[in-house]
């Protein structure tokens, strides 16, 4: 429904994010995915993966957490970076954890709802990397 659907590559838009702007960052995610051609339904679903990756960071990361969203070709990208250490190992389950585990949904929430969700830790900080491209609608 944008007008460009399939435009080049805009420059990424990189933000800080705190509890406090997290609505901000949700507005944003959902307009850069509407303008590459992403239907409502999985403009939502993917705002809700980056809102769980994001929620994940702000409450066990290392500030500061800084949001990179970019779009190409119908494909919308977002970095969520902390100068934490990252996850020692694969931390999104593949299956629904036990309903009196107290965490771990959001991680297998993200990852069913973008086509891409990696996870990337070095001595300069950790990376969670969404990434969703447009269905025909």
């Amino acid at each position: 429904m944008a007008d460009q659907p399939h435009a080049a590559q805009a420059p990424a838009i990189v933000v800080p994010v705190t509890l406090d702007t997290l609505v901000s960052l949700r507005h944003e995610v959902g307009a850069v995915a509407r303008h590459a051609g992403f239907g409502d339904p999985q403009a939502y679903q993917f705002v809700t993966a980056v809102n769980e990756i994001v929620i994940n960071a702000i409450e066990h990361g290392t500030p500061p957490i800084h949001v990179a969203i970019s779009a190409r070709h119908g494909t919308v990208t977002v970095d969520v970076r902390d100068e934490g250490p990252g996850l020692p190992r694969e931390p999104a389950p593949d299956e629904l954890p036990p309903s009196d585990q107290t965490h771990g949904r959001g991680l297998w929430i993200a990852r069913r709802l973008c086509d891409e969700l990696t996870f990337h830790a070095s001595g300069a900080g950790a990376t969670v990397r969404l990434r969703a491209t447009a269905r025909p609608q």
